[in-house]
């Protein structure tokens, strides 16, 4: 809870200081690359979370990739991360940024997976829909993942829509069981 707190402050912080640099989606960028790393590397983690690891290490760590970025505003906000010891907060900073950072543009990603390819009509199908009850710009990132059995599985933000043969086939399930309780 407290990093999700957290996370929207310095993600808020972040966002009007590029606002006013001009750099909101290179360091939206940027700070994908960076969740993106935390995840993937552990041993990228391990040295930022390390307390052996000097300060100003961990800064230029954090920095040198994205020197030529071209926001200062960036570069001196992983040093404020590093100073106040909130760099474990980074993956959620840079997933409310992303969202910020969309609504300032009128835009809304949704996530998409599928069991099999999605056809173009039951993309624009899906992305039309999407807009009339976000009443904004819908930017899907459609997948296939073959754990998603039938149907689809949609992501806005932290909210899901399930309509996966899965979760239809539960609910039918929990449906009968409370029949049969009565």
């Amino acid at each position: 809870m407290i990093e999700k707190t957290l996370a929207r402050r310095y993600a808020a912080a972040l966002l009007k200081a590029t606002e006013a640099e001009g750099t909101t989606e290179t360091v939206e960028q940027c700070l994908r690359a960076l969740r993106d790393a935390w995840k993937g590397n552990r041993s990228f983690r391990s040295v930022l979370l390390q307390p052996k690891v000097s300060r100003d290490q961990k800064k230029a760590l954090l920095r040198k990739p994205f020197e030529g970025a071209g926001s200062r505003a960036f570069l001196e906000f992983l040093g404020l991360l590093i100073d106040r010891n909130r760099q474990n907060v980074l993956p959620e900073i840079a997933e409310v940024y992303d969202l910020l950072a969309d609504a300032v543009k009128g835009e809304v990603r949704i996530q998409v997976r599928s069991w099999r390819p999605l056809a173009d009509e039951q993309q624009a199908r899906l992305q039309s829909e999407f807009q009339k009850i976000a009443q904004n710009k819908v930017l899907l990132d459609v997948k296939t993942e073959e754990d998603v059995l039938g149907g689809v599985l949609c992501y806005v933000g932290h909210t899901v829509a399930d309509g996966t043969v899965r979760h239809h086939l539960k609910v039918l399930g929990e449906k009968l069981a409370e029949s049969i309780r009565r």
